[in-house]
């Protein structure tokens, strides 16, 4: 091999004239064309699952606890004292534990009115999401007693019901068949560009909601349970409760019911969504990667019609066709880690441009972004070129026997 590698680095890829002089420069574009898309494929697909699924986890927790029927024995309230110890033991390390209320109200300005879900969320919680999508105003600290009216709204209900940071809004409350009334004052707006969610979701203190609801403070309607980190530990996570509860609602009867979701059955339209495009970015990388390896073997024929004589020499001389064939599949190597050099270059521009400038939009209304998310791991950059490297080399084997068809008298009188 190291005399193999010795000739391939000192011969020269390009010709000054004749046949494939120009083939060269071709075939690096081709492979560099293919890597940026390829790299740019991957790094859009999982800029994309990055996006939609901190979206969705930031409106829907990762898993839910709550009653499995609203109307139970009356009670569609849970109580934290007797579940909390028992949720928590179920948990790995860094989750978090938040009960919280979704109450329907409708809010009535001068113009109009909108029909809304007001999530009640306790002191303490994490509302990092919303704080990071406000466009006006911001997170109320709902540990004062001093914004136990305060709301958010969406920049959608804002728009419908003309409505400012500072107004108050008239919200009515309904259920058991009475609606309670409640002036809730704007203190922040937020667009999160989601619109399945933006066009019915607010933000309001848990407290107050409870004393609309007239249930005590250790109530919750739901237990939000956030920070597992990935889909497998959601599962997992989801599943161990669904044995833990079990097992406490037989132990003692008088527990309400409870039922266990996490964001995969909630949000299983986008989770769907994102597979089928998975799919669609398979199919690029599998006709990016044919693309190069085509371009390769055609390289390879080129470089060996072009030094057909220097082979016959060789062969003279008392080369082995092993040893001619490795060093042309070497010398093949170099276009490919060329292509490979500009293509990651370009592509990494590309992707530290869009991250800085976002100079390629989207429509938000369909892709619920408005600019093309890009993120690509180390991991990933690092095992796509390993993997594009690996095929190429496997591909020019068989193409490089045709070396050993060629008799060096022949050869070296080929012109």
């Amino acid at each position: 091999m190291s005399l193999a590698l010795y000739i391939a680095r000192r011969l020269p890829l390009r010709a000054d004239r004749g046949p494939g002089s120009g083939g060269i420069a071709v075939a690096v574009t081709g492979i560099s064309l293919s890597v940026v898309v390829m790299l740019l494929s991957i790094s859009v697909m999982t800029g994309f699952r990055e996006e939609i699924r901190n979206k969705i986890i930031g409106f829907d927790a990762e898993v839910t606890v709550a009653p499995a029927d609203l109307s139970a024995d009356g009670k569609s309230w849970l109580d934290m004292t007797k579940l909390e110890n028992t949720i928590a033991a179920s948990l790995p390390e860094g989750a978090k534990v938040s009960p919280t209320m979704r109450q329907p109200a409708i809010m009535k300005a001068p113009e109009d009115f909108a029909g809304v879900v007001i999530k009640g969320i306790p002191a303490g919680y994490d509302s990092d999401f919303i704080a990071g999508n406000l466009v006006a105003g911001a997170m109320p600290d709902y540990s004062a007693d001093s914004t136990l009216y305060s709301i958010v709204i969406s920049r959608i209900i804002a728009d419908k019901l003309g409505a400012d940071l500072g107004d108050r809004i008239d919200t009515y409350f309904m259920g058991g068949g009475i609606y309670r009334v409640r002036r809730l004052r704007v203190a922040g707006i937020y667009d999160t560009h989601f619109s399945d969610y933006d066009r019915h979701m607010a933000y309001a203190s848990l407290p107050m909601l409870r004393q609309v609801a007239s249930l005590p403070d250790s109530s919750a309607m739901a237990i939000e349970i956030s920070g597992l980190g990935s889909d497998r530990d959601i599962d997992m996570v989801s599943d161990r409760l669904v044995t833990e509860l079990s097992l406490l609602a037989c132990a003692d009867p008088a527990t309400t019911p409870m039922s266990v979701v996490n964001i995969h059955r909630t949000a299983a339209l986008y989770f769907n969504w994102l597979a089928l495009l998975d799919t669609n970015v398979a199919v690029i990388l599998t006709l990016m990667a044919l693309l190069s390896c085509l371009t390769l073997v055609s390289s390879l024929f080129i470089l060996i019609l072009r030094r057909v004589g220097m082979i016959g020499r060789l062969k003279a001389m008392g080369a082995s066709n092993a040893l001619i064939r490795r060093t042309f599949i070497l010398l093949t190597l170099r276009i490919l880690l060329l292509g490979l050099l500009a293509g990651n270059a370009v592509a990494a521009g590309i992707i530290l441009l869009q991250r800085a400038t976002g100079f390629l939009p989207l429509d938000p209304e369909a892709y619920y972004l408005d600019s093309v998310p890009m993120a690509l791991p180390a991991g990933a950059w690092l095992l796509l070129n390993a993997a594009v490297s690996a095929l190429s080399f496997a591909i020019l084997l068989l193409p490089s026997a045709i070396i050993a068809t060629i008799p060096p008298s022949r050869a070296i009188k080929y012109e």
